[in-house]
């Protein structure tokens, strides 16, 4: 399951947790986490037993997983530029110097 949420974490999620997408619809904020805020669909939901309070926290730790996912990819993409740009650098230097 995590390999396919993470692999394919813009389809894995919305496939797999597909009543908790479909209610975070009905948030107050666009970019409700589903925590804490109020006005929260999600939240009422878990509330009122709509929606599997296991199910809903399998769903908050895939979210915590694919965000250090698709962090670590952010990373290693600037370290790759920032590795090209000394590269570059050293072959300026290299030049001069002859």
């Amino acid at each position: 399951m995590r390999e396919v949420g993470i692999a394919d974490a813009a389809g894995g999620l919305e496939t797999t947790f597909e009543m908790i997408v479909r209610i975070s619809a009905n948030c107050k904020f666009k970019d409700c986490t589903h925590t804490i805020e109020k006005g929260c669909a999600v939240l009422e939901a878990v509330e009122k037993g709509e929606i599997d309070k296991a199910s809903y926290e399998n769903y908050l730790k895939m979210e915590r997983e694919k965000s250090h996912f698709e962090s670590s990819i952010e990373e290693k993409r600037k370290k790759d530029k920032d590795f090209g740009k000394m590269i570059k650098n050293y072959k300026k230097d290299t030049r001069k110097k002859k």
